[in-house]
């Protein structure tokens, strides 16, 4: 009975909790009014769709966090205590009996009037599960090892492990939610000139390791014959008109959530770079960016999707600064600053615009 009070009860309320409590409260009208007030309270000059999209990211929010503490409450029960801490199999029991009663949960909303389960909301769920395990894991095989390294390369140890998990978790939930505008985009692309949809590039991603990149094509077929991969600059009349809308939304990047799941990538980091990549508008002609100062050490990293370079700097900027802003971010990087600089990059594409600095190409 002890054991009982002290490893099971809390999952156990937790599930009780779930159906019953949290998705009443959270799917009630008077629940949506105080969000909108408070949205708007915080932010004044934003539009009521605004508001309405911001209850839905807090919905999800509250689906990835409850399902993802489900979870590392299940692991600690069924491991109840026993040494060594990190047991694999007690790991992925824990994540079935979460995710099981996650699709429990849609299941019988079914049974609800004006209520009906969504697949998305399994997939939030699954994602919060993925990413509480594998952060629960890693600590816990931390703990079995005995490892006790200086608090320098601890704190950066903890960052990279975090980094990866939080990948993971976040490409799958983007590519899950980012469906219908990947199938929209897609369609708008093929529509415009009948052209291919995707563009598979060859970049250069850590250690120098090549890869193929996956992008909404947002240029007109065969856009480098007889020029060779230029970097794009603004009013490029290579771009087609659906490409301007989606390099202005960063709607072409949604492919690359794929490579951010492989491992190709990350969310946050330098931007990846062709291996014969010229600067364009330089003094004495195109120069190949590997030759620029910084160039090589940006490999150090995984490149990313936004970065401290792509969030702070115009589009046009010169290679060198953007690469100094790069090995900024390699000598400070941090689990938080990564989190930061994701929010301000769904801020930036909200509005379409680089911070205050014009429109994005």
């Amino acid at each position: 009975m002890k054991k009982f009070l002290r490893f099971w009860l809390a999952p156990l309320l937790l599930m009780a909790l779930v159906f019953p409590v949290g998705n009443k409260a959270l799917a009630s009208h008077r629940t949506y009014e105080i969000f909108v007030a408070a949205f708007h309270r915080l932010f004044p000059h934003a539009s009521r769709h605004a508001a309405g999209m911001g209850y839905v990211i807090f919905r999800k929010g509250g689906h990835f966090v409850t399902y993802g503490l489900m979870a590392v409450l299940f692991y600690r029960a069924f491991r109840g205590g026993r040494r060594p801490r990190f047991q694999p199999a007690r790991l992925l029991a824990a994540g079935a009996a979460a995710a099981a009663y996650g699709f429990l949960d849609e299941y019988l909303q079914a049974f609800v009037p004006n209520r009906s389960g969504s697949p998305v909301d399994w997939a939030v769920d699954c994602a919060g599960i993925a990413l509480a395990l594998a952060l629960a894991g890693w600590r816990t095989r931390l703990m079995d090892a005995g490892r006790r390294p200086s608090p320098g390369s601890r704190s950066l140890s903890r960052a990279l492990s975090l980094k990866r998990s939080f990948d993971i978790a976040l490409s799958l939930l983007g590519l899950v939610l980012s469906l219908p505008v990947s199938a929209a985009a897609a369609l708008a692309v093929r529509l415009e000139d009948g052209g291919p949809v995707l563009y598979a590039q060859e970049r250069v991603g850590r250690n120098g390791r090549t890869f193929k990149a996956f992008k909404f094509r947002s240029m007109v077929p065969d856009a480098e014959k007889g020029r060779g991969p230029v970097q794009a600059a603004e009013n490029d009349p290579r771009v087609t008109r659906v490409g301007r809308v989606l390099r202005a939304t960063a709607m072409d990047e949604l492919p690359q959530l794929f490579n951010i799941l492989r491992g190709d990538m990350s969310f946050v980091g330098p931007r990846a770079l062709r291996p014969s990549e010229l600067e364009a508008g330089a003094s004495a002609g195109p120069e190949a960016v590997g030759d620029i100062r910084g160039g090589r050490e940006r490999h150090a990293v995984r490149p990313g999707l936004t970065g401290l370079a792509q969030v702070y700097l115009p589009g046009d900027t010169p290679r060198r600064r953007k690469f100094r802003y790069d090995l900024l971010y390699i000598r400070t990087r941090s689990f938080w600053a990564d989190l930061e600089l994701i929010a301000l990059s769904f801020w930036i594409t909200f509005r379409g615009k680089w911070e205050c600095r014009g429109g994005k190409l």
